[in-house]
């Protein structure tokens, strides 16, 4: 039988102290929270900030949301714009903007919109991109990037810009990057990659450039 948990809701203000026999929060306003929050569910719908690190099984975000301190979090749904410092979030699906200022890992990563980040690090990693998105580097074993269809935007605002993009099973395309390392690489239409490396295959789209082909022997 479902058990109701222990909810707690803010509206507003800066919170200090929170009640630790609160097991769910529900943000619904403009709320700064200054201490560790330890929950098995967090839904913020408005503006939230986290100034101190968050541990949550799930963690639901229909606004604007900041976490500016380590998270540690098993399911993560994203519906407006967050932006995470770091951590480690073992499901997302994001459908708006989603920015990690450091490094994040994560076992699947689902995006529809916008991603900006400095490092991800994913076992699944796939974006529909409906903006023009940044990733310095991305190590995944399995990515697909792709353009999102719905979206009214000019081609040439929807896509990614990597520095690096490293994994197992590849599959590009409106992709802009310096290095692209993988076993199997498929370089879909209107990427431009400045060095492919690969160990078993690739294929490389007739509207696509790729500048350098090196083939690399498995270790």
């Amino acid at each position: 039988m479902f058990q109701k948990l222990r909810t707690l809701t803010l509206t507003n203000g800066r919170i200090k102290h929170l009640d630790t026999g609160y097991e769910q929060l529900n943000i619904r306003g403009a709320v700064a929270l200054h201490q560790e929050v330890h929950l098995k569910k967090v839904s913020t719908h408005g503006h939230s900030s986290f100034y101190c690190s968050v541990t949550a099984q799930v963690f639901n975000s229909s606004g604007s949301c900041t976490l500016k301190d380590y998270c540690e979090i098993e399911e993560l749904t994203n519906a407006g714009n967050i932006q995470i410092r770091n951590g480690c979030v073992h499901k997302i699906n994001s459908s708006g903007k989603f920015i990690i200022e450091d490094k994040l890992q994560s076992r699947r990563f689902d995006a529809i919109g916008v991603v900006k980040a400095e490092e991800i690090v994913a076992n699944h990693f796939q974006l529909k991109l409906s903006g023009e998105s940044e990733i310095s580097k991305l190590l995944a074993d399995n990515v697909v990037i792709e353009k999102d269809r719905v979206t009214l935007l000019p081609l040439f605002k929807k896509r990614l810009s990597c520095h690096t993009i490293k994994g197992k099973q590849l599959q590009l395309s409106y992709t802009d990057a310096q290095i692209v390392d993988g076993e199997v690489v498929r370089v879909g239409e209107n990427c431009l990659i400045e060095t492919l490396y690969y160990t078993d295959d690739y294929t490389i789209a007739s509207n696509a450039k790729v500048y350098h082909i090196i083939r690399r022997e498995k270790e």
